[in-house]
């Protein structure tokens, strides 16, 4: 550091006889000078007569020079005041800001998980898209949800709020675990545990456990109150369902694979039943698990599932 302070005055010196030296390394360069000229005191047998030095800064000043041959042996008494003197301005040494490297997580057709930087947990459900920097840095954690279903368990830090931002939503927590499903049509934030605000530009909801924020563009931002929580634990490795409706076995599936299910008899979606399903099973495996409980014709086509008697 003190090589690069003193080279910088260097520079400074050599510029200020130049059209190129800006007012405020002119006034930087002037504002030392004085300070350090009547603040310290004079060595005559290193530095020579005082009024002949003086004499001579005068002299040059007038033709539009400055002679650094005559402060050099001036500049190894000052250059402690130097170091003072810069790091006080700080801001002309300040390397610029720069921001941490965004990544990019992309499922495919099975769920993904990552561990963030300062602990927080995010499980993705397949055909997501997750942004994330590759380190936390500022007051805000800062994230992007773009495309499917994810579930948060975010570390806790209040001092550092966690915003997830979405195509049209924004949430925020200090610590605590949801679900944010993202629709062709709607955006949900469901809460587990703790406390979550959920915004647009227009309108701001708080939500505590076992409630959800559901945004639409015909009705806004809602928010509403669910009993049953079993469909937001489609992140976990294994689930077991006991006598659950395919309404719900459906929605469960929808979260964790990224897929939707469509009817044109609803009545279908009352029928219980009991499933299992084991971690990294491939959907096919689940669609004829139910095929075979049901009688029913589950057909998949592309991220859409057509159910039928």
């Amino acid at each position: 550091m003190a090589k690069k302070i003193t080279h910088y005055f260097d520079y400074l010196t050599d510029k200020n006889n130049e059209p190129t030296i800006s007012s405020a390394e002119k006034k930087l360069l002037d504002d030392f000078m004085q300070q350090e000229y009547s603040g310290s005191k004079w060595d005559a047998r290193e530095m020579g007569s005082k009024a002949d030095i003086s004499t001579h800064i005068y002299k040059n000043i007038q033709r539009g020079t400055l002679v650094k041959a005559a402060f050099k042996s001036y500049y190894k008494y000052a250059i402690a005041a130097v170091l003072t003197f810069i790091l006080g301005l700080g801001i002309l040494f300040r390397s610029p800001h720069q921001q941490p490297k965004e990544l990019l997580m992309r499922t495919a057709s099975v769920t993904d998980s990552i561990k963030l930087t300062d602990g927080t947990l995010v499980y993705l459900a397949a055909h997501s898209i997750f942004r994330y920097p590759e380190h936390f840095n500022g007051k805000i954690r800062s994230v992007e949800l773009l495309k499917g279903n994810a579930f948060f368990k975010v570390a806790k830090d209040p001092s550092h709020p966690f915003i997830i931002t979405s195509p049209q939503i924004k949430t925020k927590v200090l610590g605590t675990s949801f679900h944010i499903s993202l629709d062709h049509n709607k955006s949900t934030v469901t809460v587990v545990t703790g406390h979550v605000s959920v915004y647009t530009k227009k309108q701001k909801t708080f939500l505590r456990p076992n409630e959800y924020a559901i945004f639409t563009s015909a009705d806004g931002l809602k928010k509403q109150r669910t009993d049953d929580m079993s469909l937001y634990s489609w992140y976990k490795k294994d689930i077991e369902l006991n006598q659950v409706s395919l309404d719900k076995v459906f929605t469960l599936l929808g979260f964790k694979y990224g897929v939707c299910f469509t009817t044109e008899n609803e009545k279908i979606l009352n029928t219980r039943i009991t499933l299992y399903i084991k971690d990294g099973l491939p959907l096919q495996n689940i669609l004829d698990q139910i095929n075979y409980i049901t009688h029913l014709k589950l057909r998949p086509y592309g991220e859409r599932i057509n159910v039928s008697n």
